[in-house]
């Protein structure tokens, strides 16, 4: 089965529903905003799109971060608001996804790991937890043309 969504950068898709998360607690900022569509992108396997169901514009790019920072370990506050330590499966069966942000101006790309999301797929659900990242962020260069 399929869900139609409206997207700002897509037009309108069908997803299926096994690539809709449910996020209880919403993502920082945007608490209201609960569905989410994980999309394809065209950058390839390792960059995909989190697309809000319910709202056409918002979206971010994401991706697992071990494929720009391969030393990252997840390391959640103990007191971490999400509850992600006190509820749910076990971390390891969690998929684990960093927003990305691409600043063109400087020609880097910004690896947000102090929020990252937490995918449970069997379930569908997902949380952003607070970790104990000593920066929000790690800045990439890229190498374009």
């Amino acid at each position: 089965m399929t869900v139609e969504i409206t997207t700002s950068r897509f037009g309108k898709i069908d997803v299926p529903e096994e690539r809709i998360f449910f996020f209880p607690r919403g993502l920082i900022g945007l608490e209201h905003l609960k569905r989410y569509a994980r999309l394809d992108s065209e950058k390839g396997a390792s960059i995909q799109w989190l697309q809000a169901v319910d709202d056409p514009e918002t979206a971010f790019l994401v991706s697992e971060p071990k494929t720009y920072i391969p030393s990252f370990e997840l390391k959640i506050w103990e007191s971490d608001p999400s509850g992600a330590q006190t509820e749910g499966p076990n971390l390891e069966k969690l998929e684990i996804l960093t927003i990305l942000h691409v600043d063109r101006e400087t020609k880097s790309l910004h690896v947000h790991v102090q929020a990252p999301l937490l995918l449970d797929p069997a379930s569908r659900k997902g949380v952003q937890v607070i970790t104990d990242a000593e920066n929000p962020t790690v800045t990439i260069p890229l190498n374009t043309p």
